[in-house]
This record gives C-alpha cells, structure tokens and sequence, in this order.
C-alpha cells in the first residue's frame, strides 16, 4: 500500500474531501436559513470551512452584516451603512472605517479630530454576550468539548487597491486560473474587528480577510495538494507547537502552500510525489523563517511574523524544520503520534471500511444534520403558502449548487428533511376536512414533495408515497410503487438486522442487474422505516393504535412493504394476493436471527391476522409482541388478573372494531 493512501486513511480519501466541501456549502445554504439574526449572512470559514477533518479544529463562522458595507471612494458612499476605507500607515493589511455618513449607533463610534471612525474594539463589545470571550477579532465560546470562533465583520464588495498586484501578478504555472480570479475579485473582501498589535490607533484599526477567498483556493486543491496541506498542518499542531507554542499558527502553513503550489508546474502535484511536494513547502517555510518575513499571500508586502520570531527563536525553529525535512513524511508520522496508520497489517479494504465510518462520524456530517433538523423543524406547518415558500427557496439555492444535487448528499437531505416533513403535511392534510383553499394548496404541495422524494430516496421515499396513495384510495397506485420497490429491493443481501453491510458483496450481486450503481447504493442506506409518533394521522389506521403503545416503533423497510401490499389487497377484497403477501411477510421475518428485530413485524402479522377475520391467530401474534416488548398499553398497564391471550381479544374487540 502506497504512502497516499495511508495518508487518504489519516486524512480522508478524495471522494470524501470531495463530500466534505458539498457538505461546507449545504450547511452554509442552511445555517443561512434558520439564522434567527436580521441584517447577517453566514460564511463557513477556517479549517472545517475549507474541508480539513482534523481533530481539535475550532468551528469558525463568519457573521457578514448586509445593512453596512466598505467603500474604496467618497463617491461610492451612497448608502445608508456605508464606511470609507481609510489604509492604515503602519501596516499594508490593515485600514480603519470612516463613519462618512454618520449611521453607526454611538457606541461603535470613536471620535478623531472631529472625524468618527468605527471602532474595532467597540464594535467586538458591541455583539458581545456574556458566554463568548474576545479571541482577536473573534468571539468565542467552548459548548461540550468543541470550541466555536464568531467573528463579525463587515463586507467589501470591491475588490481592495492594495491587493491589485495579486490580481495582476504573472503566474507560469497556470494556478490559480484566470477564471477564479475573476470570481474571487467579484465576491470582495470582509474587514475583520482588529487592529495592528504595533499601531497607536489598534483599536480603530480593522484587518482585511481575504477568507472567503482562501476557502475558493482550497477547494480547488486536488487531493495532492490536500493532502500535504494537511501533513504541514499535522507537523505544526503536533511537533513544532510543543516546542514553540504560539509562535506559527495554522495560516503560515496554508500561506507556505498557496505560494508554494502557485510557483512549481501542475505536473508535480500528483499523489506519488507527496513526500517530494511536502520537503518542497517545509523548504520555502525555513526560508521565511530564515529571512524573518512571511508575505501574506494577497498582500506580499505584510510581514505577519514579524513579530513572532525573533533571534532568540529563530536558529531553533531553522533547526528543528531542518531535522523534519531530512526524517520526511514517514518521521513526522511517527512523531505525531499517528503512526497506526503505517501498520504493515492494515489491508486496503481495511482501510476503506474505518475511512467510511470515520466519514460519517464526522464533525460535518453531523453539523449538516443538525442544521437540516432546524431547517425543517421551524417550517410554518400552519400556514401552507409559508411553507411552501421557504422550500422553493431552499430548493431553488440547492439547484444553484449542482454539485450538492448529484452527489449522496441528496439521501441524507431527504431523508432526514424532507421526508420527515412531508408525513408531518400528510398528517395535517388527512386530519383536516373539507376543501378549502388551504388545503388545495397543501395537496399540491405534497405531492410534490412525494415525487421528489421518490426520485432521490429510493426506499423510504417509495414506502412514503405509496403510503399516502393508500391512505386516500388510491390502492391501484399503491400496489403499482411496492411492486417498483419490492422487484428493485434484493432482500438475499440485505440483513437490516446488522449495523454493518458489506457494501462489496452489493454490488456483486447486484451488478447483472440495470440499476446504476447510485441506485442500488440508496436501497442499501435505510435499514429501518421510521414511522413518527408525532405524525398518526399519516399511516394506515391498523397502525395508528399500536403506535401510541409502543416504545420505539421501527420496521425494517421489506416488512413495511409487505404489511402495506396486504392492507391494499384487503382493500381490493382479493384473498389470493393478500395471503401471498402476508406469506412474504412471514418469511422474511423468520429470515432474522435476533428476535428483538421481529417485534414490529410480528405486530403487523397480528394486524393483518385481525384484517382476515382470524381473531385466534391476531391474538397469538399480538400477545407475542406484548410478551416479548413486556409491556401493555394504557389504559390496561396495570396489573390485570386476566391472561395475556384474553386481553389481547378484549383489546381487539374494543379497539379495532
């Protein structure tokens, strides 16, 4: 196994990096959403906003302000908001805001010879609560184990004068390309609230970022490029910080790198010349360090260490990056502590199933969750036409990103969004009466919604639509979706009773079939058919009871499909069709080992024993859900004198009638 692919397992492999950056865009799309602050746009930016997966990385947002913004020229101060940018003398990266019109509150303003300039100090004070602490130009605050950076800044929609030579600055080697620096230079700059340390005037002064702009480098990188970005990343945070704490910082290694990968020809950034690409970056930074000046990448003539290496430190840190570049990446891995991944015995596919469960426990999987949960969750279900709103909008930007809408992103927005949501409109639409204007609306907006769904979550999606077609007669059509998905469904390779699928065997088996490979890999994701307490009015009535008194109510998606194909022939009063779908559903419940699996099912055979008019048999099998779960619902869950079997016949004569 060669050394990229050791170091795609520390790192993630290109497909991965690749998701993680659709994840940056989609969490930012969301968090955009559900901010509930007027007047600010979030930006996902740092190490998580540019897609590095590294443990200890600080979770960095911008907060752009949309009612201000900064001006290069008086003439261009024409609206209310607006601050002129004065450069500051002392340093090429910094500036301070001239109040020209006069519109900021008084307690961000700080009076100079009659002149109000926003204070950068004040304006931090400002937006201050009292769990966040100032860090820079940040506010930052520690929630469990993770620690949150919030900055407040202030956008610049043209491009600054002093960054003119980055623009306009010869590149041989053909990166960045001409296209992205033109889309650099129209999405601006930010201004950020602090000052030069060394300036008499630091706190007016504000720095100028260039954030949204480095994360667009970034993730142009390809997984060369990457990946020694994170190997100098991993010699700072674990080698030369315990030696020299605070002296080099993160964005040294990403400035070393953009300068480093702008000067050398394409053709050496391929993953066999890592250790090359790597000893070539820790050269040019033992050069800045050597030289005392470390140019900021759009602003070549800000030093920013300046004033972190002095003589004292100077000789040992050129010591230190001298011993590294002779030891190389394998060393440096070794020093890290890292060194697991190096183990002879690890196998490639190994290697490829922990990198896979690595993903998805990442920090960006669960954030992106997390802000899909919100987004739906303050969803209006009263008012439709709001609703609706919302989700042509969210809909709409998804579609302005291409590359989120033909990756697997789409499984985890619909079935952790979307789907949800639309049992929650089908609960509402089957509990209301009449034919209102509301509810027209609500009608078109689900179905909708369901075809959607159907489109790109193969399994639920289906079980979801098919649902609704029973539940407002439309049998026919109901019968036409299972049969889609019980012939597309191979239940021979799926044990829903497992954690873990072997996602290999899948594809073997399934390979003679026409499916694309996508297709076949959204069958394998669901393991469970969630059915939500919250939404009883969505489900077919049998059900709605049951649910209520069960603890967790969750059915694999093969014996959902059955259990609805035998309410639709009940339906139909085909007895033929019903008793070979209830055989199905036998089978494949007698297919699983672990018993606790086959609670849910056994209730619904219990259910359509009750449908058949086979009141002995529904009692069998629902005392056996009962026994197994050792539990009775309310209002008989005291304890009663009479057996189970005797009170499930009461149960069912009173309740299923």
């Amino acid at each position: 196994m060669d050394l990229s692919t050791r170091l795609s397992f520390l790192f993630g492999t290109e497909e991965y990096v690749e998701l993680r950056r659709q994840l940056i865009l989609l969490r930012e799309i969301l968090m955009n959403f559900t901010c509930p602050e007027q007047n600010i746009h979030i930006i996902c930016s740092g190490s998580l906003g540019e897609g590095v997966a590294y443990p200890g990385s600080d979770d960095d947002v911008m907060f752009s302000l949309t009612n201000c913004r900064v001006v290069m020229t008086y003439r261009e101060v024409t609206q209310t908001g607006d601050v002129l940018l004065v450069p500051s003398e002392l340093s090429p990266g910094y500036c301070r805001l001239l109040d020209f019109r006069r519109s900021h509150p008084g307690d961000v303003i700080h009076m100079i010879q009659g002149m109000p300039f926003v204070s950068s100090s004040l304006f931090k004070q400002h937006f201050a609560t009292e769990r966040r602490y100032i860090h820079g130009p940040c506010q930052s605050e520690t929630i469990g184990y993770h620690e949150y950076d919030y900055a407040y800044c202030i956008p610049c929609y043209a491009w600054p004068d002093i960054a003119n030579g980055w623009v306009n600055r010869e590149r041989s080697n053909g990166w960045p390309s001409c296209e992205m620096i033109h889309n650099i230079v129209g999405n601006g700059c930010h201004v950020v609230p602090v000052g030069y340390p060394d300036s008499p005037y630091a706190d007016l002064e504000w720095r100028i970022s260039f954030s949204v702009a480095e994360r667009t480098l970034m993730h142009s990188f390809n997984h060369a490029q990457f990946l020694v970005y994170n190997l100098l990343r991993l010699t700072l945070k674990r080698v030369i910080a315990k030696a020299f704490p605070g002296v080099l910082c993160s964005y040294f290694m990403k400035t070393t790198l953009f300068f480093t990968v702008e000067n050398t020809p394409r053709q050496l950034w391929q993953v066999q010349n890592i250790e090359t690409c790597f000893k070539l970056c820790l050269s040019v930074l033992y050069d800045y360090v050597d030289r005392i000046f470390c140019p900021n990448y759009f602003i070549p003539q800000y030093n920013m260490i300046k004033r972190k290496i002095n003589h004292t430190n100077r000789l040992q840190i050129l010591e230190m990056l001298r011993t590294h570049h002779l030891i190389g990446v394998v060393g440096i891995i070794r020093l890290s502590g890292e060194s697991y991944c190096l183990d002879v015995s690890l196998s490639a596919t190994t290697m490829e199933y922990i990198v896979d469960a690595k993903f998805m426990l990442s920090i960006h999987l669960k954030k992106v969750e997390e802000q899909i949960d919100i987004f739906f969750n303050i969803l209006p279900h009263e008012s439709t036409a709001c609703s609706m709103l919302q989700l042509c909008k969210f809909w709409s930007l998804l579609k302005c990103n291409s590359t989120i809408l033909e990756s697997d992103l789409k499984y985890y927005i619909w079935n952790k969004g979307i789907n949800s949501y639309c049992l929650k409109l089908m609960n509402q639409l089957l509990s209301s009466s009449g034919l209102n204007k509301q509810y027209y609306r609500l009608y078109k907006t689900l179905e909708i919604l369901l075809i959607q769904g159907n489109r790109v979550d193969v399994t639920t999606g289906k079980l979801i639509m098919a649902t609704y077609m029973y539940m407002v007669g439309k049998t026919e059509s109901a019968l036409y979706v299972l049969r889609r998905l019980l012939s597309e469904y191979p239940p021979y390779v799926i044990d829903v009773s497992k954690d873990m699928l072997d996602l290999e065997a899948y594809k073997d088996v399934m390979c003679g079939r026409e499916f694309t490979i996508s297709y076949k890999m959204r069958h394998a994701h669901t393991k469970h058919y969630d059915l939500i307490d919250y939404s009883l009015n969505a489900y077919p009535s049998p059900l709605k009871m049951w649910m209520t008194t069960m603890i967790e109510f969750l059915l694999d998606p093969l014996a959902y499909a059955y259990f609805l194909e035998c309410l639709c022939h009940a339906q139909h009063q085909n007895p033929m069709r019903l008793m070979k779908s209830l055989r199905c559903l036998i089978n494949h419940m007698d297919g699983h080992a672990d018993e606790k699996d086959n609670v849910c099912t056994r209730m619904c055979v219990g259910i359509i024993k009750y449908v058949l008019g086979d009141s002995q048999s529904a009692c069998r099998w629902l005392g056996l859900v009962y026994a197994m779960k050792d539990i009775l619902p309310p209002p008989y869950n005291e304890k009663l004198s009479r057996s189970s079997l005797t009170y499930i016949a009461c149960l069912l004569n009173k309740k299923l009638k």
